[in-house]
């Protein structure tokens, strides 16, 4: 008994210590009631500092995990910028208890997604896993806050270095617009030195200059659990998840001390001006006036300008330029962050009416037409009305936050990152619905008229070489003084009454939570099917009428014309404008959008339930009696035309469309949705109309419905549709392809590009839910289908060649297609080729592994949990049940595939479907630069071709 007495006290002991670091503290209890705008939570805070919100939706057996330093990079200073972006890649690279990349691997196995992302003011980290996962995935975010430095290498901090780089030659250098609109424009509108004067990437040659201990540093200062924010939302149990999070984050000491930020207010002493060059098509015009930061009380009154101004038919910029063709484009918005906003106008011209005019005289008619519009307007002239459009604008926008557990679990993070107080939905519906039409007039006087601004220029260049390049202001310079604050920073390892290395028990996942559905069809074909979804006061539908592109099969020279059809259908009715029409859509928060695909035109409708039936009323109108006006048609084909010829810009794009003629051949599969600059400008009105007249039809229309609302409710409101003339509709046959042939290089030159656009693949079967296709989707994860897969660990972490690589199938009832894809380092060309070549090649000839092929089996099969959470999800999966005629356990047959599938029978797959000496290898890149070591590498011939040479002929 004394022994026993001994243990217990010795029990008892180190529970009170435990507590002694660990307890929580219970801050605030939020209760919604049923129909409230609110998120109902808890709020704790730990001893040490870290500030935890718990969310309880048990709607899905799903949780989100949401860790948020209040750091990014305006915690930067001269010298050592792009860090905050840096170092989130290092919490990738494990933890002293989690191993390289296990915490990718822990979490993708289980089916769930995460990531980390980086902005000015914050740096998060997050995962949505199956509820089974919640312990596994605090373990984690817990080791990397307290134990990352002791597993941190030189070897990781150069690899993920590398990384970044090619991030930014990939998304930043190699994408037209964004190096002016991401850095180059902040060096001019921020004073020097202020915390948003550089770009969250930062510049190459401080991340060249900073070392390892710079990196641990910087980890030491800002990644305390004082300066984090916890949320978890989802399926849990929020006194056991208190209990989980004491436990794993309770021993972690409190970090450096870390107060709000402060910054004067700024203002433009003078109208500045600047120029950059880009390897665009079309120049866009950009007008920035200082603005306030989120959450200052103008901030709501600036948004609603924005929008009356610059959003939507009925703004004040489309009717004067978009209407007019002066402009493809015109907008405004408020923008806003932590320190500061940016108030912004912002005129793609139209460069039918530009081209032969100097860059300068181009330049000085958009900015004076700007200037004087922002002269003229009047905003005593906005009328209630528009103030009460844009209103219930932001209400339905801020009811959709309540649609995931991700959206609400950040929108928390924010409110108490940026706010520090009690706050909710309703709140923030309050405090733009208090906005007055003074109000209006009042923040337009204080931060836009006659005051200074910031316009710049972004010109299209011939020569690539005159781009304006990423240059660092201020080479060589480091803020000394603020250097000061990571000087003696020491690190102390936490220590624990557990054995933190033992990885936490998986209890048994919780089946995914399928739709249950309903169908119907009316006596004119339409095919209606539909599920109840009750955690939003909303319906969504979406119409799929099939055929799309493919239609433009029967004439090819009109390619573009479903596209082109799709939006004329928003361009008014007989009855009303589009602008009236736009109005009445705005002032019911309700949303009715036409676009066309390559197989399919769809119409997407989401209301409020409150406002369906005025929805539907105007969905009637629209579908059944649209305009065709001569007018919208021109400016329409203007806007294509443009487009088109920017899209040709980039890379991904050149490429998919060369893949696409390469693997059809000369049938439609071939052709690009979008269409070509040749065969838009031949399509008239009568084109327009025939294809409406011929094609939209419900005798090939499958209607799915996501809401709050049964079947048997929304029924008689259809009662419309009923009208709809069926006709009958013919798809083309598409039986002829190009026969395969032996592996070739197909080389699209993009002179000065330092990237180059991968893709490497061959053509396949048509979808099916138990067959190829399918068994072809297990086959591709470990291939290229995950981070964690053998192309991109061999690219991005081992040879450090590109920022991501992917494998993927695509398929419909038409042959699809495999292909990996990737943007790489342009010096690396050649080099990455080969390495992608021998990844398929070795998967070709020695397949899968039986580790492989378990980790992929948990992974797609715990992934069914995350699928079906938001309106649009499950009308995806619905939709795909209608069009690929699916029994309504599918779900459950792939899961018995996918449990009983052989490495025998992988391998059996690669053998037939992934002989890398039968592929399409398209390259996008600089010719000069890499034609000759591409020949060199052996793997195919390497030739010449224009992504826009295509002949589509017409079905026998």
């Amino acid at each position: 008994m004394r022994k026993l007495n001994r243990i217990a006290v010795a029990l008892s002991f180190a529970f009170l210590g435990y507590q002694a670091y660990g307890q929580a503290t219970l801050v605030e209890k939020v209760e919604a009631k049923p129909g409230e705008a609110k998120i109902s939570y808890e709020k704790y805070t730990l001893p040490n500092g870290l500030t935890v919100y718990v969310h309880e939706d048990h709607s899905d057996p799903i949780v989100h995990v949401e860790v948020t330093y209040k750091v990014g990079s305006n915690r930067e200073h001269k010298g050592i910028t792009g860090f905050a972006h840096f170092f989130e890649h290092m919490m990738f690279q494990g933890s002293k208890h989690v191993a390289d990349e296990e915490h990718i691997n822990l979490i993708q196995s289980a089916g769930g997604q995460m990531n980390g992302t980086t902005n000015t003011d914050r740096t998060n980290y997050f995962e949505t896993v199956p509820s089974n996962m919640l312990e596994t995935a605090l373990w984690l975010e817990a080791d990397r806050m307290g134990w990352l430095l002791p597993a941190v290498t030189q070897e990781k901090f150069e690899s993920q270095r590398s990384a970044v780089k090619n991030e930014k030659e990939q998304n930043v250098i190699n994408q037209p617009y964004a190096l002016p609109f991401s850095e180059l424009y902040r060096r001019y509108f921020y004073p020097e030195g202020h915390p948003y004067s550089w770009s969250t990437i930062g510049y190459v040659e401080d991340l060249d200059r900073v070392g390892v201990q710079d990196m641990k540093n910087f980890f030491m200062r800002w990644y305390g659990p004082n300066n984090a924010i916890l949320v978890v939302a989802g399926d849990v149990n929020t006194k056991e998840t208190i209990k989980m999070i004491e436990k794993y984050f309770g021993s972690i000491p409190t970090g450096q001390d870390v107060r709000t930020m402060r910054v004067e207010n700024f203002s433009l002493q003078q109208d500045v001006f600047a120029q950059f060059y880009d390897n665009v098509q079309i120049p866009v015009v950009s007008m920035y006036y200082p603005s306030v930061p989120t959450y200052h009380r103008d901030e709501p009154a600036l948004d609603m300008l924005s929008s009356i101004l610059g959003s939507g038919r009925n703004s004040v910029m489309y009717q004067r330029f978009v209407k007019s063709d002066f402009a493809l484009q015109a907008s405004c918005s408020n923008p806003t962050q932590e320190l500061a906003g940016e108030f912004q106008f912002q005129i793609v011209p139209n460069m039918r009416l530009y081209y032969d005019l100097a860059p300068g005289l181009m330049q000085t008619m958009v900015y004076d037409s700007l200037r004087a519009m922002i002269s003229s307007f009047d905003p005593m002239s906005i009328k209630q009305e528009d103030l009460d459009r844009v209103k219930a604008e932001m209400t339905s926008s801020f009811v959709n936050i309540l649609e995931s557990v991700q959206g609400k679990a950040s929108t928390i993070t924010s409110w108490e990152r940026l706010q520090g107080k009690s706050f909710n939905i309703q709140d923030e519906i309050d405090r733009y619905n208090k906005v007055t039409l003074k109000d209006l007039e009042r923040v337009f006087v204080k931060y836009i008229k006659s005051k200074y601004s910031f316009t710049f220029i972004v010109y299209p260049v011939m020569n690539p070489d005159d781009r304006t390049p990423s240059t660092h202001p201020y080479p060589g310079i480091v803020d000394q003084k603020a250097e000061e604050q990571y000087k003696g920073l020491t690190y102390t390892e936490p220590t624990d009454n557990f054995d933190r290395s033992v990885r936490p028990t998986l209890a048994p996942a919780k089946p995914a939570v399928i739709p249950a559905y309903a169908t119907s069809k009316m006596d004119n074909g339409l095919k209606i099917i539909h599920t109840k979804h009750d955690e939003l006061p909303k319906v969504t539908m979406v119409f799929s009428m099939a055929g799309g592109s493919l239609l433009e099969a029967y004439n090819p020279k009109l390619l573009g014309l479903a596209s082109i059809t799709a939006s004329m259908m928003e361009e008014g009715t007989e009855l009303r404008t589009s602008e009236q029409i736009s109005a009445a859509l705005d002032k019911l928060g309700s949303n009715i959008s036409f676009n066309a695909g390559k197989q399919s035109t769809n119409i997407v409708v989401t209301s409020l339930n409150e406002n369906i039936d005025a929805t539907l009323k105007i969905l009637d109108e629209m579908l059944f009696k649209p305009a065709f006006k001569e007018e919208d048609l021109k400016r329409l084909k203007n806007q294509m035309e443009q487009n088109l010829r920017n899209a040709d810009r980039n890379p991904g794009v050149l490429a998919s469309k060369a893949f696409g003629i390469l693997t059809y051949g000369e049938n439609i599969l071939a052709a690009s949705s979008g269409g070509y600059i040749k065969t838009v400008d031949r399509i008239d009105l009568d084109d327009v109309k025939e294809y409406y007249k011929n094609y939209y039809s419900p005798s090939v229309t499958n209607l799915t419905i996501v809401g709050n609302i049964t079947l048997d409710q929304i029924m008689p409101k259809l009662e419309f549709l009923k009208k709809w003339q069926a006709k009958e509709v013919k798809m083309p046959a598409v039986t002829e392809f190009p026969a395969a042939e032996k592996t070739t290089i197909y080389l699209i030159d993009k002179p000065g590009a330092t990237q180059s656009q991968i893709m490497f693949g061959r053509r396949m079967m048509p979808f099916d839910y138990n067959g190829e296709y399918y068994k072809m989707r297990i086959a591709n994860y470990a291939l290229g289908g995950s981070f964690n897969s053998r192309i991109n660990l061999n690219l991005r972490e081992e040879k450090g060649y590109t920022y991501g690589a992917r494998s993927f199938i695509t398929g419909s009832e038409y042959p699809g297609y495999w292909a990996v894809s990737t943007s790489v380092k342009g010096t690396a060309t050649d080099s990455a080729l080969v390495e992608i070549y021998k990844e398929i090649k070795k998967y070709y000839e020695t397949g899968i592994t039986q580790e492989e092929l378990d980790r992929t089996k948990q992974s797609l099969n715990q992934a069914d949990a995350l699928r079906f959470e938001t309106s649009f999800q499950k009308a995806g999966f619905l939709d795909n049940i209608l069009e690929y005629k699916l029994p309504e356990n599918y779900t459950g047959i792939q899961n018995e595939i996918l449990k009983n599938i052989t490495v025998e029978e992988v391998n059996a797959l690669a053998k037939k479907f992934l002989n890398p000496d039968e592929m399409i290898i398209v390259i996008v890149g600089d010719a000069r630069d890499i034609k000759k070591a591409l020949k060199n590498t052996g793997i195919g011939k390497v030739t010449s071709i224009d992504p826009n040479d295509i002949n589509v002929k017409a079905p026998k």
